[in-house]
């Protein structure tokens, strides 16, 4: 006798065959988590020497990405540890706390927050991190990173406070290579456009996020404020007038408030924004273990600017206008 071979074309065709179903039971994939912690040292301002931390930031979130019920990852043990020694227990916060720490509009809404305690030492430029995230349910992340090094303004020095630019002209902010840095993040809050963009009939917010992109260690420089917003401007931005209004410079008695951040190359590959994707159309991950995920870290430097002429009142000019 020849053997009977069932082709599923049906239900009906596998009984007329002779074929008996076997039964099976779909098993529901284990949760992943999902880490992304962002070490942030702010360097102080100083004329001579490398500069002092003033203050450290690292936001951190944690949540599932497979489950069947949405949920962040309350209860968990989130620890840094650095070369030095130096060890960090992050402390369980609203999640808001990070969100405004990251200034981040892409994010879970169900993740839990965790953040350094207030009076936590620490780390250094150039310090090897170590991440460590125990969760409740068993699963283990870890992760490692170098801190980019210490870097200065080269023509701006914010230890004068603010620093003046000419109306309507652009600038150009250098600053000193930092070792170990991958991408050069230039961030600026701008304020004050309302007023003197109205009368130029272009209708400004209140407040205007913008970022600029510089790639590699050598290319520490940028046009301030033209080369921040270029992401916005190409994606039909609904502020496009108002950033085009930038590409002539910052409008008289306008300020900003420009942050510089040397980043690591686990924070590179990990970012996503406008059409910046350092590692292609998918993330890379540099937390390992049960789940996946960011451990990145950066140095920052701020620096306070202003628009306006000269005068007894006005602070000292930020440098060179662009030549």
């Amino acid at each position: 006798m020849r053997g009977r071979r069932c082709v599923p074309v049906g239900l009906a065709l596998l009984a007329a065959a002779g074929c008996e179903l076997t039964e099976m039971e779909l098993v529901q994939p284990a949760d992943a988590v999902i880490a992304e912690s962002q070490v942030v040292l702010t360097l102080g301002p100083t004329k001579s020497g490398d500069p002092p931390v003033a203050r450290m930031a690292v936001p951190t979130l944690l949540h599932k990405l497979y489950g069947a019920r949405p949920g962040g990852l309350s209860g968990a043990s989130v620890r840094i540890t650095g070369a030095s020694g130096n060890a960090v227990d992050l402390v369980e916060v609203e999640r808001t706390a990070c969100i405004a720490l990251r200034r981040d509009d892409e994010y879970v809404p169900e993740a839990s927050c965790y953040v350094a305690p207030d009076g936590a030492t620490p780390f250094a430029p150039g310090e090897v991190l170590e991440l460590e995230v125990r969760v409740p349910g068993g699963q283990l992340l870890t992760g490692s990173s170098r801190v980019p090094g210490a870097f200065a303004f080269i023509d701006a020095n914010p230890a004068d406070g603010p620093c003046r630019l000419a109306p309507d002209a652009n600038y150009t902010l250098r600053w000193t290579p930092a070792d170990g840095v991958w991408t050069y993040l230039a961030e600026a809050e701008f304020s004050g456009l309302r007023a003197p963009l109205s009368a130029r009939g272009i209708e400004a917010p209140d407040t205007l996020d913008l970022v600029g992109l510089s790639i590699g260690r050598e290319d520490s420089e940028i046009v301030f404020p033209r080369d921040l917003g270029l992401f916005d401007l190409f994606n039909d931005d609904e502020d496009a007038d108002v950033i085009r209004a930038l590409q002539d410079g910052l409008p008289g008695d306008a300020r900003a408030s420009v942050a510089v951040s040397a980043v690591d190359r686990n924070w590179s590959n990990w970012a996503r924004g406008g059409d910046f994707h350092p590692s292609g159309q998918v993330r890379i991950s540099s937390v390992f273990g049960d789940g996946g995920g960011v451990f990145g870290t950066a140095v920052m430097r701020r620096l306070e600017v202003v628009a306006g002429g000269e005068g007894e009142d006005r602070p000292p000019p930020c440098g060179l206008p662009e030549a």
